[in-house]
Protein backbone atom coordinates (compact mmCIF):
# COMPACT_ATOMS: atom_id res chain seq x y z
CA UNK A 1 0.00 0.00 0.00
CA UNK A 2 1.34 3.26 -0.50
CA UNK A 3 1.47 5.47 2.37
CA UNK A 4 0.64 8.96 2.64
CA UNK A 5 3.64 11.06 4.00
CA UNK A 6 3.31 13.45 6.01
CA UNK A 7 2.00 17.05 4.87
CA UNK A 8 0.08 17.81 7.54
CA UNK A 9 1.04 17.17 11.74
CA UNK A 10 -1.16 15.41 13.28
CA UNK A 11 -1.46 16.14 17.27
CA UNK A 12 -2.76 14.40 20.12
CA UNK A 13 -4.74 16.53 22.14
CA UNK A 14 -5.12 14.61 25.92
CA UNK A 15 -7.11 16.15 28.41
CA UNK A 16 -6.36 15.72 32.56
CA UNK A 17 -2.98 13.63 31.15
CA UNK A 18 -0.46 16.19 30.62
CA UNK A 19 1.87 15.94 33.57
CA UNK A 20 0.97 11.74 34.26
CA UNK A 21 3.29 9.69 33.01
CA UNK A 22 1.89 6.91 30.87
CA UNK A 23 4.64 4.80 30.03
CA UNK A 24 6.20 4.08 33.78
CA UNK A 25 8.72 1.24 33.29
CA UNK A 26 11.15 -0.11 30.72
CA UNK A 27 12.65 -3.30 31.03
CA UNK A 28 15.03 -4.71 28.35
CA UNK A 29 16.50 -8.31 28.56
CA UNK A 30 18.98 -10.44 26.69
CA UNK A 31 21.84 -7.33 25.31
CA UNK A 32 24.47 -5.55 27.11
CA UNK A 33 23.91 -2.26 24.83
CA UNK A 34 22.94 0.77 26.51
CA UNK A 35 20.13 0.64 28.62
CA UNK A 36 16.60 1.95 27.24
CA UNK A 37 15.63 5.49 28.89
CA UNK A 38 11.57 6.38 29.28
CA UNK A 39 11.27 10.31 27.60
CA UNK A 40 8.43 12.63 27.49
CA UNK A 41 7.25 15.32 25.26
CA UNK A 42 7.94 13.69 22.23
CA UNK A 43 8.93 16.85 20.08
CA UNK A 44 10.44 17.76 16.56
CA UNK A 45 14.16 17.28 16.90
CA UNK A 46 13.63 14.83 20.02
CA UNK A 47 16.42 12.36 19.80
CA UNK A 48 15.70 8.64 18.70
CA UNK A 49 17.94 6.46 20.30
CA UNK A 50 20.39 6.46 23.77
CA UNK A 51 23.55 5.33 21.75
CA UNK A 52 23.37 8.04 18.70
CA UNK A 53 22.11 11.24 18.15
CA UNK A 54 19.42 10.63 15.21
CA UNK A 55 16.59 12.37 15.93
CA UNK A 56 12.75 12.50 15.18
CA UNK A 57 11.16 14.62 12.37
CA UNK A 58 8.02 15.07 10.76
CA UNK A 59 6.09 14.08 13.76
CA UNK A 60 2.07 12.86 13.63
CA UNK A 61 3.09 12.28 17.34
CA UNK A 62 3.93 15.16 19.92
CA UNK A 63 3.85 15.67 23.25
CA UNK A 64 3.54 12.59 24.67
CA UNK A 65 5.45 9.72 26.40
CA UNK A 66 8.21 7.88 24.12
CA UNK A 67 11.36 5.12 24.65
CA UNK A 68 15.03 6.11 23.60
CA UNK A 69 16.09 2.67 22.62
CA UNK A 70 19.79 1.42 21.97
CA UNK A 71 20.16 1.82 18.16
CA UNK A 72 22.59 -1.32 18.49
CA UNK A 73 20.02 -3.36 20.09
CA UNK A 74 18.53 -3.66 16.16
CA UNK A 75 20.85 -6.99 15.69
CA UNK A 76 19.71 -9.19 18.99
CA UNK A 77 18.32 -11.20 18.41
CA UNK A 78 16.84 -12.78 21.41
CA UNK A 79 15.83 -8.65 22.21
CA UNK A 80 12.67 -8.54 24.69
CA UNK A 81 11.38 -5.46 25.89
CA UNK A 82 9.21 -4.76 28.59
CA UNK A 83 7.02 -1.61 28.64
CA UNK A 84 4.90 -1.28 31.59
CA UNK A 85 1.53 1.43 31.23
CA UNK A 86 0.34 3.52 34.26
CA UNK A 87 -3.36 3.17 31.98
CA UNK A 88 -4.97 2.10 29.37
CA UNK A 89 -3.41 3.56 26.07
CA UNK A 90 -2.46 3.80 22.33
CA UNK A 91 0.73 1.59 22.30
CA UNK A 92 2.65 2.99 19.00
CA UNK A 93 5.63 1.15 17.55
CA UNK A 94 8.20 3.37 14.80
CA UNK A 95 9.03 0.98 12.69
CA UNK A 96 12.20 1.58 9.88
CA UNK A 97 10.61 1.07 6.46
CA UNK A 98 13.10 -0.53 5.07
CA UNK A 99 12.58 -3.53 7.67
CA UNK A 100 12.29 -6.98 5.12
CA UNK A 101 13.38 -5.01 2.36
CA UNK A 102 16.26 -5.00 0.00
CA UNK A 103 19.58 -3.48 0.82
CA UNK A 104 19.57 0.64 1.51
CA UNK A 105 20.46 2.06 -1.64
CA UNK A 106 20.59 5.48 0.51
CA UNK A 107 19.83 8.85 -0.22
CA UNK A 108 16.55 11.35 0.32
CA UNK A 109 13.48 9.64 0.56
CA UNK A 110 14.65 6.15 -1.01
CA UNK A 111 12.16 4.60 1.33
CA UNK A 112 9.57 7.21 1.70
CA UNK A 113 5.99 5.88 1.55
CA UNK A 114 6.90 2.45 1.29
CA UNK A 115 5.94 -0.25 4.23
CA UNK A 116 8.51 -2.53 6.13
CA UNK A 117 7.91 -5.88 4.66
CA UNK A 118 6.83 -8.12 8.09
CA UNK A 119 6.21 -11.58 6.45
CA UNK A 120 9.29 -12.77 7.45
CA UNK A 121 10.84 -10.33 10.13
CA UNK A 122 9.26 -8.80 12.91
CA UNK A 123 6.33 -10.91 12.54
CA UNK A 124 5.33 -10.25 16.49
CA UNK A 125 4.26 -7.38 15.35
CA UNK A 126 0.98 -8.12 13.74
CA UNK A 127 0.44 -11.24 15.16
CA UNK A 128 0.16 -8.94 18.38
CA UNK A 129 -2.12 -7.12 16.44
CA UNK A 130 0.03 -3.74 15.93
CA UNK A 131 -1.79 -2.51 12.60
CA UNK A 132 0.14 -0.16 10.54
CA UNK A 133 -1.71 3.63 10.89
CA UNK A 134 -0.47 4.83 7.35
CA UNK A 135 1.84 7.76 8.54
CA UNK A 136 5.11 7.97 8.78
CA UNK A 137 8.08 9.55 10.92
CA UNK A 138 11.21 10.93 9.16
CA UNK A 139 14.56 10.43 10.94
CA UNK A 140 17.45 12.72 10.34
CA UNK A 141 20.17 10.87 11.29
CA UNK A 142 23.08 13.54 11.06
CA UNK A 143 21.55 16.29 12.63
CA UNK A 144 21.34 18.58 9.97
CA UNK A 145 17.57 19.06 9.49
CA UNK A 146 17.48 16.47 6.68
CA UNK A 147 15.19 13.71 7.18
CA UNK A 148 17.53 10.57 5.61
CA UNK A 149 15.36 8.14 6.37
CA UNK A 150 11.65 7.15 7.04
CA UNK A 151 9.72 4.58 9.70
CA UNK A 152 5.92 3.70 9.99
CA UNK A 153 3.64 3.80 12.54
CA UNK A 154 1.83 1.10 13.49
CA UNK A 155 -0.48 1.33 16.83
CA UNK A 156 -2.53 -1.02 18.95
CA UNK A 157 -4.56 -0.14 22.05
CA UNK A 158 -3.38 -1.98 25.11
CA UNK A 159 -4.81 -2.27 28.72
CA UNK A 160 -2.76 -1.03 31.81
CA UNK A 161 -0.16 -3.44 32.89
CA UNK A 162 2.98 -4.51 31.08
CA UNK A 163 3.50 -5.80 27.24
CA UNK A 164 6.74 -7.48 26.20
CA UNK A 165 8.13 -6.13 22.76
CA UNK A 166 10.21 -8.67 20.55
CA UNK A 167 13.39 -8.30 18.44
CA UNK A 168 13.76 -6.55 15.20
CA UNK A 169 16.94 -8.75 14.24
CA UNK A 170 16.96 -7.48 10.18
CA UNK A 171 20.41 -6.73 10.04
CA UNK A 172 22.64 -3.57 10.61
CA UNK A 173 21.33 -1.45 8.00
CA UNK A 174 18.06 -0.54 9.58
CA UNK A 175 16.97 1.61 12.47
CA UNK A 176 15.87 -0.01 15.43
CA UNK A 177 12.18 0.44 16.09
CA UNK A 178 10.96 3.34 18.70
CA UNK A 179 8.00 3.34 21.04
CA UNK A 180 5.78 5.50 22.08
CA UNK A 181 2.64 5.83 24.48
CA UNK A 182 -0.36 8.18 24.08
CA UNK A 183 -3.11 7.29 26.73
CA UNK A 184 -6.91 6.65 25.85
CA UNK A 185 -9.13 8.49 25.03
CA UNK A 186 -7.48 10.62 22.71
CA UNK A 187 -8.76 13.42 20.36
CA UNK A 188 -7.20 13.73 17.21
CA UNK A 189 -7.11 17.12 16.06
CA UNK A 190 -5.54 18.42 12.50
CA UNK A 191 -2.94 21.07 12.03
CA UNK A 192 -2.11 21.97 8.45
CA UNK A 193 1.57 23.05 7.94
CA UNK A 194 2.36 23.72 4.62
CA UNK A 195 3.64 21.91 1.44
CA UNK A 196 7.36 20.83 2.58
CA UNK A 197 7.19 21.30 6.69
CA UNK A 198 8.24 17.54 6.77
CA UNK A 199 11.84 18.88 5.12
CA UNK A 200 12.52 22.27 7.21
CA UNK A 201 15.62 23.43 8.40
CA UNK A 202 16.51 23.51 12.08
CA UNK A 203 17.22 26.52 13.12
Amino acid sequence: MKKLILLVALVFAISNVASAAIITDVVRRNSTNDPPVIATNLQEDSLCFVDRTHEYNALPLVGIDYVQVANNDKTVGAYELDVTLGSSATLYLVIDNRVGGTADTGGLGDWAGVDPDLSTKMTWVTSMGFADTGYDIGIDEKGNGVIDKWSSVFSKDVPAGTITLLEQNDGGGRNMYGVAAVPEPATLALLGFGGLAMLRRKR
